[in-house]
């Protein structure tokens, strides 16, 4: 991880000075409510419930909590794109991977907008619905291992927030290369863990910023990088794709800002840091690493009475990373 991570400039986020405190969170909270679903029985540890297949790999849950979050976050992630499924055109794809699909929700989406196509999504967990349209599939497997796939076989491969997950890239991205048919394409996209503030109203004492530093020293001393998105350009190229080009979109903690797209963005990715992100990236990674659960607890407590008052305009970044497989003659 010796590379610098990219400079990006941009103009500093205009923050709306009439926003109330808690703004709507409890509607936006109200509406992402989703109905009890089943779970299988899993590892259980602080309230939740983990993948069994290759017990302790990752560090999220697999509970209804964070079926919900995962939902959530692909609605940030179609609103960052202004409805879109991915940056990458799909119109001719035949066949195309969802890696670490979660809930399936990115490729249930996909099937159904592309009927040509022929999606399967791959996992640690078996958490994806059974009614499904007709040409997706989904395969409990460790993208982190060989795969098994017939070579030169997807159009596509998705790949979405998978940071903490994977940790040898390099690896993981050389059999995505083999596996991609020439001239097939990858995209990597990832909200990242690390904050930024444009006006000094994120103040280093703060405990939000607390809870991320600690969280990124923690990962770093047992081996993870939870923000691998800086290097992924590198990586890629490295692997042997070309045509690597990077996306970034901003996405506000919290509706402060005062342009409604930004605000829309915030209110929906308030709502996901604070009743399923923040907790289930947290408890394995802390508890598991010399922190009491009643610690965890009660500093995010803290960090979520700092993030509802909208007084720090802090922001973190949507980024959407692409190559291609050379087309062989």
């Amino acid at each position: 991880m010796e590379d610098s991570e990219p400079n990006h400039s941009q103009q500093p986020i205009e923050a709306d000075d009439n926003v109330s405190l808690t703004s709507d969170y409890e509607s936006v909270l109200s509406e992402t409510q989703s109905a009890s679903s089943s779970i299988f029985n899993y590892t259980y540890e602080n309230g939740h419930t983990y993948h069994a297949y290759r017990a302790g790999q990752y560090l999220l849950p697999n509970d209804e909590s964070e079926q919900d979050r995962l939902d959530l976050q692909h609605h940030i992630f179609m609103l960052c794109l202004g409805g879109e499924l991915c940056v990458t055109n799909l119109e001719h794809a035949q066949d195309i991977m969802d890696a670490g699909t979660g809930t399936g929700i990115w490729a249930i989406d996909v099937a159904d907008k592309y009927p040509q196509a022929t999606v399967t999504g791959v996992d640690l967990s078996p958490i994806q619905p059974s009614w499904v349209p007709s040409n997706i599939k989904f395969e409990i497997d460790d993208l982190a291992q060989d795969w098994t796939w017939p070579e030169d076989r997807f159009d596509f491969i998705h790949v979405r927030t998978l940071g903490g997950a994977i940790s040898h890239w390099s690896h993981f991205l050389s059999q995505a290369y083999k596996h991609l048919k020439p001239g097939g394409k990858i995209e990597v996209s990832e909200i990242r863990t690390h904050f930024h503030c444009d006006d000094g109203s994120f103040p280093e004492d703060s405990y939000s910023r607390q809870w991320e530093n600690t969280f990124h020293d923690i990962a770093a001393k047992i081996g993870l990088n939870f923000d691998q998105i800086p290097y992924m350009a590198k990586w890629l190229e490295a692997a042997g794709y070309t045509d690597v080009q990077e996306t970034e979109k901003i996405v506000p903690i919290g509706p402060w800002p005062k342009n409604k797209q930004l605000k829309e963005i915030g209110r929906y990715y308030q709502v996901h840091l604070l009743e399923g992100g923040m907790e289930n990236y947290t408890m394995a990674l802390f508890t598991r690493n010399g922190w009491e659960p009643a610690e965890v607890q009660v500093l995010l407590a803290k960090v979520r009475e700092e993030v509802r008052s909208n007084k720090m305009h802090s922001y973190t970044k949507a980024v959407f990373v692409t190559g291609q497989k050379p087309k062989f003659t």
